[in-house]
């Protein structure tokens, strides 16, 4: 069941990313965190999954209907920068590193019977580094996605 759920999850992102219109790309994604919400539920968390469901699916849909009023039916044509693929993959290669070195502590902490009330504090400085990162790609996309709906705006 598991290898079932993970499979359609991992088609439905796939074709999110594929699909040229925007409004069955969101519904793609949209599937996604649905299933992906059923998932944590049957690996009996069911708290995450409820969460997953109602707050992060409910909320990306909302910010991505959102999108489509501004950005229109279809993607804007840019062309592909073979730099900004470089960055990217350089930056997956980062924050997949930064969140790999804490494993083995996750792990013990799993483990473990009474949770360490120190974790956080010990590894915030990691933590933050990883989310400093992540909001300034969010950030710098933003600026970049404003900047290209304002050129094709002018055209």
């Amino acid at each position: 069941m598991n290898i079932a759920l993970l499979s359609i999850v991992i088609m439905l992102a796939i074709g999110s990313l594929m699909i040229k219109k925007s409004v069955p790309a969101i519904i793609s994604f949209i599937l996604m965190m649905f299933v992906l919400g059923l998932f944590y539920i049957h690996l009996d968390a069911k708290m995450l999954g409820l969460f997953q469901i109602f707050i992060y699916t409910g909320g990306i849909m909302v910010l991505m209907l959102f999108g489509v009023t501004i950005v229109g039916l279809e993607f804007p044509k840019f062309k592909t920068k073979p730099l900004n693929a470089l960055g990217s993959l350089l930056f997956f290669v980062l924050i997949s590193t930064l969140f790999l070195r804490s494993a083995d502590t996750l792990q013990k902490v799993a483990t473990s019977k009474v949770e360490d009330i120190n974790l956080f504090s010990a590894f915030y400085s990691d933590y933050l580094l990883i989310f400093a990162l992540i909001a300034s790609s969010l950030l710098y996309a933003t600026v970049k996605m404003s900047s290209v709906l304002k050129q094709k705006r002018s055209k």
